[in-house]
């Protein structure tokens, strides 16, 4: 029997965590709304306490990062049949397997993370083909713009589930600077109020990941148009539109889904840099 490897992350990193367990738990589940046999391939080489995670993981906190996983694959499939040979990029990469659930054939791929992550990510998700390019650096280091190079067949920048981990002034420092250096560029990414931080922080630490803390949060993603020319909202989506009243949740988890959505708490954005 092979040997599981041992996940020896930094606190923020280790938070790759949560959405690797969510997408497990969704695809065993005979309801779920994600199917990710890639993830399910990796749980298996990997030494880690499910239960532990799982049992201090809400089931709405669950939804939502299955959640995030269905909507991203949508942006990647709409980016597609708009730029078959276009870039997608995804910064903080972790063990997300986009590629094994969207790949077209003809898009070149881009998996961006610290270094630490991206050698776990090399054992577990070895480059499996030309079209894939892994990068070792901070989604702060710019000079990740040089590595994608030409975007002249179009760009689709990820971000899940990391930008809130910043401060402000730090989130804004980069959208600034990537906004004029990649124009014509579309980003996706996830956002959270700061009413939602208090309550997700808590659940974080729970799991284990004392060190980790969400510090970025916003509800009306309108204000970051303030922050550069470039910078132009496209779309805000509910977190939980056309999910919610899925059966399977109980009535707790579907109120919170209400309230999500209602106050604005979680919610996916889609830029445009012009």
């Amino acid at each position: 029997m092979t040997q599981k490897m041992d996940i020896q992350l930094g606190g923020v990193q280790k938070t790759l965590l949560l959405p690797f367990v969510a997408r497990i738990i969704e695809t065993k589940h005979k309801n779920g709304i994600l199917h990710d046999t890639k993830t399910l391939e990796i749980a298996k080489k990997i030494h880690f306490d499910l239960g532990k995670i799982q049992r201090e993981m809400s089931e709405v906190g669950i939804a939502a990062l299955a959640v995030r996983s269905v909507k991203f694959d949508k942006h990647i499939k709409a980016f597609q049949k708009t730029h078959p040979n276009g870039k997608i990029l995804t910064l903080g990469a972790g063990l997300d397997t986009y590629f094994y659930r969207c790949d077209n054939g003809s898009n070149l791929w881009y998996d961006l993370d610290l270094d630490d992550t991206l050698s776990l990510r090399e054992k577990l998700l070895p480059i499996p083909n030309q079209r894939v390019n892994y990068i070792k650096k901070s989604l702060f280091d710019i000079t990740w713009i040089d590595d994608i190079g030409s975007i002249e067949e179009g760009l689709l920048i990820l971000v899940p589930g990391v930008l809130p981990y910043f401060p402000e002034e730090d989130v804004k420092n980069f959208f600034k600077i990537i906004s004029s250096e990649l124009k014509g560029a579309a980003i996706v990414f996830d956002t959270i109020s700061q009413m939602g931080i208090l309550f997700v922080n808590q659940r974080i630490h729970r799991s284990g990941m004392e060190t980790a803390n969400l510090n970025w949060g916003i509800v009306d993603p309108k204000e970051m148009e303030s922050w550069g020319r470039h910078i132009q909202v496209e779309e805000v989506e509910k977190y939980f539109k056309n999910i919610s009243q899925l059966p399977r949740y109980n009535i707790i988890t579907k109120q919170l889904m209400r309230l999500n959505d209602l106050f604005s708490i979680s919610q996916i954005i889609k830029i445009r840099f012009i």
